[in-house]
């Protein structure tokens, strides 16, 4: 799969994502579980370009946030969660079919110490077809669901050596 780290991320507008897309449904579960160290939030779900483009495309975001609102203030815990998910995901998929885009989204709030963040995630799929560029899609949030829940593990014991 092809990474791109994106700089000066927007915050994006969150939508509800479409009831008939499983593979988002299931990622959004796992995710947005009690026991979860995340809380995902879906975006821009577009359907597969018009059959004129010359390649199909199907894109959707998430907009990713750890559960305990604490974390979301320590940019290193999201450098960590960078790092690690460019790592995992250059291994998975095609760079030609599949394309994840990463970028830290910040938000000050009044009054707070350090600003909130959360880490935006666009996948992008492409195919010979729209119902194959929506398939790779499908496939494709697969692989990142892996690769967040790997990293949760990692991250939860690098948490717990920190409270030690």
């Amino acid at each position: 799969m092809r990474v791109e780290i994106l700089a000066n991320v927007a915050v994006p507008q969150a939508v509800r994502p479409a009831a008939d897309n499983r593979a988002l449904q299931t990622f959004l579960a796992s995710l947005n579980a009690e026991d979860s160290l995340f809380r995902a939030t879906p975006y821009a779900l577009q359907p597969a370009a018009p059959a004129s483009a010359e390649t199909p495309t199907f894109s959707g975001g998430v907009a990713l946030s750890f559960a305990n609102e604490a974390h979301n203030r320590d940019r290193g815990l999201y450098y960590a969660l960078f790092e690690k998910l460019t790592e995992l995901l250059k291994e998975a998929g095609s760079a030609e079919a599949l394309e994840v885009r990463l970028g830290l989204c910040s938000q000050a709030e009044p009054g707070a110490p350090a600003a909130r963040n959360s880490l935006v995630l666009e996948l992008i799929a492409r195919g010979s077809s729209r119902e194959q560029a929506e398939l790779r899609w499908g496939l494709g949030i697969v692989h990142l669901q892996q690769a967040l829940l790997f990293t949760s593990r990692l991250l939860r014991q690098q948490l717990s050596a920190r409270n030690d």
